[in-house]
């Protein structure tokens, strides 16, 4: 009778290895996504002019805010100046 063909395992998956070499990962791998956020957000892509990035980063920098704070306060003004969108 044949034998059939003698084929080698597998080799083990990079997480496995992982874990064989050490144990610390394997209590660690569980919490790993458990993060939550805190609230939604999404990236915000619009095209501007240089001078207006760059106005908008000089006074990032001058106010000590970042960039979409100063977006959510225009966004304010102008609602409070046109009404709610």
């Amino acid at each position: 009778m044949a034998r059939g063909l003698q084929l080698a395992e597998p080799p083990k998956r990079r997480n496995e290895a992982q874990k064989a070499k050490n144990p610390a990962i394997a209590e660690a791998s569980p919490t790993l996504f458990a993060k939550k956020r805190e609230e939604d957000k999404v990236q915000f892509n619009k095209r501007v002019d240089r001078a207006v990035a760059d106005g908008y980063a000089l006074l990032a920098i001058r106010t000590g805010k970042k960039v979409p704070e100063l977006l959510k306060e225009g966004l304010e003004a102008l609602e409070g100046r046109y009404g709610k969108a």
